[in-house]
């Protein structure tokens, strides 16, 4: 029946009360969160193979414990009979077009992958075997570190890309984001260098309405899955072919190392942890020597970028997980990790997790915004991925990332 498929297409975003017939036509009422123009244009996309088209004939709006929803009735009819204006007393407004919309051009994503992989190849060719851009540039380990970091990176942001377009969802291309170079200083001896990884990561945009809990599970678990799958073959085949830990010496004195003297050390994970020791023994670098090894880093830096996405946070991948398995009870979730980074910062006395955290406040925020339609839950397979995701992220985990240690004899 006509009703039963109208009703089936509806319930994909909304919480359907009611589809009756009435002469030439039906009427669909049901409860949305929002209703604008993005979601009319869906509705009509999705009717138009049935041979139908929906007007708005009655829109209100409910609040209930703070929150907002809109009550709609939708009057459904056949596109052959046509309708006049005057049978739509609800209309949008169209949209204002962004001086930002030349953002939306594939060749500005291009522009900002190949500056962003000039950076990294830079640091990978320099900066990580202590030389400066100025030096002699060492190009396999170039290539090594940005072929491998940007591979994980592109590799969890196209899982975010063909997720969403698999829901037929308007999605931007990655945007790269290059890391920060420092170029030569003339007249002081001083020879350029990069911050390290060469990159702030990356991220799309999704432009279309989040429809229901499952799509959002969808496009949040795909990203954090499809780049630890690489991080994952980047890591056993650096541990696996890892030379012995004098390979470092070559970059630095190792009698430096017991002046007392605090320098970095890099956070360890219990999966870096177990692949290092089970497949290099005692080739396994130290944790403050593994930035000269050009794969090990960029695993490492790739099971970082997983674990602080996978944090159930906001609009992290995390918050996306911890919001589709349960649903507005993520913010308690969320503030506990939040009071969790706060303490992790202040015992540490780390200043990256107080960083974090402001960043939290400020841009991704703690509570996850409500999708479109708030009451369909997930099938048992996306739960089970959803719960694989928690594991990974407390596999990739790191308490302490970067750190100031020294040593004395």
């Amino acid at each position: 029946m006509i009703e039963k498929e109208i009703e089936n297409i509806l319930k994909e975003f909304a919480a359907v009360e009611y589809v009756v017939s009435d002469s030439n036509a039906f009427f669909a009422k049901f409860e949305i969160m929002r209703l604008n123009q993005d979601m009319m244009n869906h509705i009509q996309s999705k009717l138009a193979p049935l041979g139908y088209k929906a007007v708005i004939s009655n829109l209100s709006t409910k609040t209930e414990n703070g929150s907002h929803a809109d009550i709609v009735i939708l009057k459904i009819f056949s596109a052959n009979n046509g309708y006049h204006d005057s049978v739509r007393p609800y209309q949008f407004l169209p949209e204002t077009k962004s001086r930002w919309t030349w953002l939306n051009h594939p060749s500005v994503n291009l522009v900002l992958f190949v500056f962003t992989f000039i950076v990294v190849f830079i640091t990978g060719a320099a900066t990580i075997i202590n030389r400066e851009i100025t030096d002699e540039w060492s190009w396999i380990t170039g290539f090594q570190f940005s072929f491998a970091l940007l591979g994980i990176l592109s590799a969890h942001e196209f899982g975010h890309y063909f997720a969403a377009k698999y829901h037929k969802l308007n999605v931007t291309l990655p945007y790269f984001l290059p890391g920060i170079l420092i170029p030569p200083y003339l007249f002081t001896g001083f020879g350029g260098t990069t911050l390290m990884p060469g990159t702030f990561g990356a991220f799309i945009r999704i432009k279309s309405p989040i429809l229901n809990k499952k799509q959002l599970m969808d496009v949040g678990v795909a990203g954090p899955i499809a780049g630890f799958v690489v991080c994952l073959i980047v890591l056993i085949y650096g541990f696996t072919t890892v030379p012995d830990r004098s390979y470092a010496y070559q970059f630095y004195d190792p009698q430096s190392i017991y002046t007392g003297e605090p320098f970095w050390h890099f956070g360890n994970s219990l999966l870096f942890s177990f692949l290092g020791n089970t497949l290099a023994g005692n080739r396994m670098p130290e944790m403050y020597d593994i930035i000269h090894y050009p794969f090990i880093f960029a695993g490492w830096f790739g099971l970082l970028v997983t674990a602080l996405n996978l944090l159930p946070i906001g609009q992290l991948d995390g918050g996306h997980i911890t919001y589709s398995l349960l649903g507005k009870r993520q913010k308690y979730v969320g503030y506990f990790a939040f009071v969790a980074i706060l303490v992790m910062g202040l015992l540490n006395n780390n200043n990256n997790w107080l960083i974090w955290a402001i960043l939290i406040l400020v841009l991704i925020k703690i509570k996850h915004p409500p999708v479109m339609n708030d009451h369909e839950g997930l099938d048992r397979t996306r739960q089970i991925i959803g719960i694989v995701s928690i594991i990974i992220f407390i596999l990739c985990f790191i308490p302490d990332p970067i750190y100031l240690k020294g040593y004395t004899r």
